[in-house]
């Protein structure tokens, strides 16, 4: 009986750690992705979702999260690039208009429809 309680308190110490390891893991990778990203790939490969955001967008962090621990650990790479980097010129150029923006086929969309960016994210190669 004792080995037994000591077996469910690693398990559940395990069980913990991967929780808390999980989004730190996929902040890595998003942090990976935003630093390998550019303007020039989302132009080149139109059939990669490109992710434009805001550090402090209210839309971006209510929208964002959800999506990306969701997906997180998908084998597939999405191009992220924050919006107070690029050039009026640039945003013009990708169609935004306010963010995020989840752009695929070279077209843009402005939305938090959770429906949609799920769509789009299946849509990406």
């Amino acid at each position: 009986m004792k080995q037994l309680r000591k077996m469910i308190k690693l398990l559940m110490l395990a069980i913990v750690a991967i929780c808390m390891l999980y989004p730190l893991f996929v902040f890595g990778r998003l942090q990976g992705w935003e630093r390998t990203s550019s303007v020039q790939e989302t132009i080149n490969d139109p059939n990669r979702l490109t992710i434009i955001y805001r550090n402090h967008c209210h839309r971006c962090n209510k929208t964002l999260p959800k999506l990306f621990l969701e997906h997180g650990m998908e084998s597939k790479k999405v191009i992220l690039i924050n919006a107070d980097n690029l050039s009026k010129e640039k945003l013009d150029e990708l169609d935004v208009q306010k963010t995020p923006v989840f752009r695929i086929d070279k077209h843009s969309y402005n939305t938090m429809d959770q429906g949609l960016i799920n769509e789009l994210w299946n849509k990406s190669k």
